[in-house]
């Protein structure tokens, strides 16, 4: 962290060293260059001075899985049902075989630990340890997000005072000066617009992917619960499309609410 600290700074204070030495051509194009460099590249590298390059790379994964469609809470809500069938059905050693199959992910954590006989309690502080380091990332990552958003205007505005200082310095005549410094402008409205039609709006989405991703937990927790205790499939499908107000399968009518400690009675045989 401290190397890429001190890589990320030495980058600034180049990125800004840069850009007092392009030349202003007569479209502005190399001030355009200079804005964007200043404006994308001082984001990116003071984000980096704060957060480590994996942080950074986390915030992206998060990103990409929030686009991806919100299937996961009928998916976890079929999952923990057919896990509850076949554990009526066969027993905690048919479960660990089912579990197996399933991704890596707080499901598969959750039948890892009953197979190997935690107790509910031990079951449900782990799973509760896991959830909560998965909302550590997320904050990290709105966090991250949010410091860019705030970064990108000030870089913007750092960009129009260099070339605003690089106008007043090279200009040879004062009839271009409104034009140099609409060109100058043009760090500011990178920057303004960055933040505001980027990071913004990315960070609000994954807020509310962080928002339905911590329902969905509390329903993979919960299911894992009930699934100890020996819970109905039908009542299970039930309770978690209720939860997840997600609307309830046509046969769901008609469900026995009786619990059935199946776990306790198969681990002491």
């Amino acid at each position: 962290m401290i190397a890429q600290a001190i890589v990320s700074f030495i980058i600034l204070i180049g990125i800004f060293a840069l850009s007092f030495h392009l030349e202003v051509q007569e479209l502005g194009i190399a001030s355009n260059i200079n804005a964007l460099i200043i404006v994308f590249g001082g984001t990116l590298f003071a984000t980096l001075l704060a957060y480590p390059m994996q942080k950074l790379v986390m915030t992206i994964r998060f990103l990409k899985q929030s686009f991806g469609g919100n299937q996961q809470v009928r998916w976890t809500v079929q999952t923990l049902v057919r896990l509850s069938r076949v554990y009526r059905k066969g027993g905690i050693l048919t479960l660990e075989r089912e579990g197996e199959k399933l991704p890596p992910g707080l499901i598969h954590k959750g039948v890892g630990l009953m197979s190997y006989n935690f107790s509910r309690e031990n079951v449900e502080q782990i799973l509760h340890k896991e959830a909560l380091l998965r909302v550590n990332q997320y904050e990290t990552a709105h966090k991250i997000l949010c410091s860019m958003a705030k970064l990108a205007p000030a870089m913007g505005l750092a960009g129009t005072v260099v070339n605003l200082i690089r106008t007043f310095g090279h200009l040879s005549s004062p009839q271009n000066l409104i034009g140099y410094m609409g060109i100058a402008l043009l760090s500011t409205f990178y920057g303004v617009v960055l933040a505001n039609i980027c990071f913004v709006p990315l960070s609000n989405k994954l807020r509310e992917f962080m928002d339905q991703d911590l329902l969905r937990m509390d329903m993979i927790i919960e299911g894992i619960l009930d699934i100890y205790d020996g819970e109905h499939p039908r009542a299970l499908q039930y309770k978690l499309e209720t939860l997840a107000g997600i609307p309830s399968e046509p046969y769901i009518s008609n469900i026995s609410l009786v619990k059935t400690p199946l776990h306790a009675s198969q681990a002491n045989g």
